[in-house]
């Protein structure tokens, strides 16, 4: 069969109630509607004429409101619930979005016996795609269906398919012993199609998408420049505001202004802002806590700012800065500071197209070991409460040949390297099977830890791979110790 990128992606909503009405107004997708079919042709390439389904997140009463990444990647579409099929069709690629009609689960805190409710002003949703015409001007999708159909043509846009592609969530949720194992709701909607298609089998889409994605192309290389920007614009304010007495949290909520204020609506991820002893303590750790970022900041701490950084149409940014409270580093932080600026430029050099991540990594590596600080991380004689944290780890990359890594907090599994892709997830993926090709993006940050001296210093940029080298992306940020120290001398 001949694959051509034409008309008919499902998006496939599920349950609801409500009458067809026209398609609700949702502003128009960040990027024109040819870049989305674009990408789903090119998806529907590597697939090789298999079904493919992808479905948007849950999104009803959600407090982060966010559409899934790999979902957007195809669409450009916000409606909640909904699932995307892209499936072989008579004279190429068929395509065919399920959204929810303009009120369907709306006005959850009023009774809905009188459907005459549902229809309150109220209860209008904001920038929802509803099934009609409007979606193919917004998206180039001709089919568009109410999510209540999707399982009466679900077996017509399958045909006689023996796989189907599916964005499997291959997590797993914790519940105590004893209790009924917990399923997210791409697994629920999962073992839905199975039941609907039962002489069918499953097989995960995910690493295709995220294959498209690692390569971004000028759109959004430019919405995570203006991302990093933004973020940019807040920390150099939030080095202006710091100063001894404020708490940790003033200058999160003071950067989180200045980022909306220039235009981004969210953080890409929750705030790492830590002074002192707070910042020794990894961040995974310290978000159990309800207020980590409550201590009060004292005249010669570091303050450690790597707080998510500001995201825009989607696209997310990551930077971090280290810099002293009182605007000055002592001898010794200006050292320690020193050494991992090095290790971050020697990586940077490293940088162009066909040269292995890992090759970034060792570089940096290379600068921890020829300062000597390789056997601080020896836990056998610096012992668990003063062993320091080096990473790119010299022992690792250096001395025991490291190469590829299997993150996973659940099973504690990886050493931590360098950084990571990024694009519409600040984490898009640590995918560096492949050679740095130009329109990759990723964030270069080494880092040190040093219990016992409350000394923890990372910096963080996110870099872009051109034809010639890179560019970073995050430049605007003060990175030498001289430039830190102006900025914070204009208090």
């Amino acid at each position: 069969m001949t694959w051509k990128p034409i008309g008919v992606v499902v998006m496939l909503a599920v349950l609801g109630d409500g009458a067809v009405q026209r398609a609700d107004a949702q502003a128009d997708p960040f990027f024109p509607p040819d870049v989305f079919v674009q990408r789903r042709a090119r998806l529907a390439a590597l697939a090789r004429n298999a079904p493919i389904i992808v479905p948007g997140a849950y999104r009803i009463r959600d407090r982060e409101p966010r559409q899934d990444p790999s979902f957007w990647y195809l669409t450009g579409i916000q409606s909640p619930y909904a699932v995307l099929v892209i499936a072989p069709g008579p004279t190429g690629i068929r395509e065919a979005l399920f959204l929810p009609e303009p009120y369907q689960f709306a006005g959850a805190q009023y009774p809905q016996d009188d459907d005459r409710f549902r229809h309150a002003a109220w209860n209008r949703p904001v920038q929802r795609l509803s099934p009609g015409p409007e979606v193919q001007r917004r998206t180039g999708i001709a089919e568009s269906y109410p999510i209540d159909e999707l399982l009466r043509h679900l077996s017509a846009l399958v045909g006689d398919a023996d796989t189907v592609l599916f964005t499997r969530d291959m997590s797993t949720l914790y519940v105590p012993s004893g209790l009924t194992a917990a399923h997210t709701y791409r697994q629920q909607l999962e073992r839905a199609i199975l039941e609907r298609l039962p002489n069918i089998s499953v097989a995960d889409v995910t690493p295709l998408i995220d294959r498209l994605r690692l390569v971004k192309d000028p759109y959004e290389i430019a919405a995570l420049r203006r991302a990093a920007e933004i973020s940019v614009t807040g920390l150099v304010e939030a080095m202006r505001a710091t100063r001894p007495g404020l708490r940790d949290l003033a200058i999160a909520g003071h950067m989180e202004w200045v980022w909306k204020r220039e235009g981004a609506p969210r953080a890409s991820f929750g705030p790492i802002v830590s002074s002192g002893p707070a910042s020794i303590s990894l961040y995974t750790l310290r978000s159990e806590a309800y207020d980590f970022d409550d201590r009060v900041m004292q005249d010669g701490d570091l303050l450690f700012v790597d707080y998510g950084a500001a995201e825009y149409q989607m696209y997310a940014s990551d930077i971090c800065r280290t810099f002293p409270v009182s605007g000055r580093f002592s001898p010794e932080q200006r050292r320690y500071y020193e050494i991992v600026l090095e290790a971050q430029d020697s990586a940077l050099a490293v940088v162009q197209p066909g040269i292995m991540m890992t090759d970034v990594i060792r570089a940096a590596a290379r600068v921890f070991r020829q300062h000597g600080l390789e056997r601080f991380e020896d836990i056998g004689t610096m012992r668990p409460q003063r062993v320091w944290g080096i990473m790119p780890s010299p022992t690792y990359w250096l001395a025991h040949g490291g190469g590829l890594t299997d993150y996973s907090g659940a099973r504690g599994t990886g050493v931590r390297d360098l950084g990571h892709h990024i694009g519409l997830d600040a984490l898009d993926s640590r995918d560096y099977s492949r050679p740095l090709e130009p329109g990759m993006v990723f964030t270069v940050e080494p880092k040190l830890y040093i219990p016992d001296r409350n000394i923890a210093i990372m910096i963080e940029d996110v870099i872009v791979v051109t034809n010639d080298g890179y560019e970073n992306l995050s430049a605007g940020a003060p990175r030498t110790v001289e430039a830190i120290e102006r900025v914070m001398a204009g208090r």
